[in-house]
Parts: C-alpha cells; structure tokens; sequence
C-alpha cells in the first residue's frame, strides 16, 4: 500500500510539475507575443517617421538631343506619350502585366526632361487612369519609387547612344512609366 501512495503521489507531482511548466510556457509565449508587437508597432512607426529625400535632377544627364527639347514642346511630347498610356488601360492590368517591359528609354529620357524642367504634368481624375498599388502609395513610397528610377536610369541607359538605339533598349515596366506619370502629376505637392 505503502508502494502503490508513493506511486500515486510521484505521479499527482509529476502531474503539477507538468502543469506548472505549461502555465510558464504559455506565459513566456505571451509576454514575447505583445511583447514583440509593441516593438514591430513601434519599428514601423519609426520607419513612417523617416522622410525620404525628394528625387532631385542634379546629378540627372539625358541624351543631348532631348536636352535640346524646349519646356513648350515637351508639353506636347508628354501628352502624346500620355496618349498611349491611357489607351493601355494599366489602371486594371495585374502585377504580372505591370512588370513587363514595354517602353523604352527614348520615352523614359522625354518624360524625365519634364521632370529636369521642374514642370507638372496634370493629370485630372487620376483614379481613372492609375492603378491602385500607386493609388495607395504614400508620399515616402512614391519618392522612393522615383528615386529607384532615377538610379536605374543613371546605371543602364547610355545617353551617348542614337536615338533608334534607345528606342530598341526596352527596359521600362508598365510600372516604372506608370509611376513617372503619377510622380510628374503630383511632385509639386510633396515639396511643400
């Protein structure tokens, strides 16, 4: 008998051992659960809280042929290109129709001469013309989307290059144009 109280016993304290390291466990879990939430919340809000810097055109050379080009006649140039764009419909296309490369840098040095002469593009309604990624971007996303563009700009296009050979180098997204546009639409807010 004495045998059988001293199994019951061991295994009742087992038992309490047991549950008391689940109790810990689960506590512990908890406590890094809100804990780390505190902290993600907190490193996302540092993150908002950070300003990126305003894509500048200092540093931004394009073939000397568009550098040529007059403010009064890149307006024209724009919305001839912007023509295009709204036949294309981005607004409802899918990612993966977004990131196809179907503009070139020709294109790209045109709308980007817009932006070097510090002039806004209106676009009126641009709910209809922009998809909703960019729609949503913040101010920060857009810049750095810009800013993104600018490099990639400055590392692949040869501006020293023809402009029949710029027409054929087809490294611009549906995406990249599609922020260009909605960049020279709005900058001039974001500088204020």
């Amino acid at each position: 008998m004495n045998e059988m109280n001293i199994m019951n016993n061991f295994g009742i304290s087992m038992a309490i051992v047991i549950a008391i390291i689940i109790v810990l466990l689960l506590i512990i879990v908890i406590v890094l659960i809100s804990g780390g939430n505190k902290t993600n919340k907190k490193v996302k809000k540092d993150l908002n809280d950070i300003k990126i810097s305003m894509p500048t055109t200092y540093e931004l050379f394009l073939p000397p042929a568009i550098e040529k080009i007059g403010k009064s006649e890149i307006d024209d140039i724009v919305a001839n290109i912007f023509g295009s764009y709204k036949y294309f419909d981005y607004k409802s296309m899918g990612s993966n129709e977004l990131e196809k490369k179907e503009w070139h840098s020709w294109q790209v040095s045109l709308l980007l001469l817009c932006f070097k002469y510090g002039e806004t593009f209106n676009i009126i309604n641009q709910e209809k013309y922009f998809h909703p990624f960019i729609l949503k971007a913040s101010e920060n996303d857009v810049k750095s989307f810009m800013n993104t563009i600018l490099k990639k700009y400055k590392n692949y296009v040869e501006i020293n290059k023809s402009k029949d050979d710029l027409c054929k180098n087809y490294i611009w997204s549906n995406k990249d144009i599609s922020i260009i546009f909605y960049f020279l639409a709005n900058y001039k807010t974001y500088s204020k």
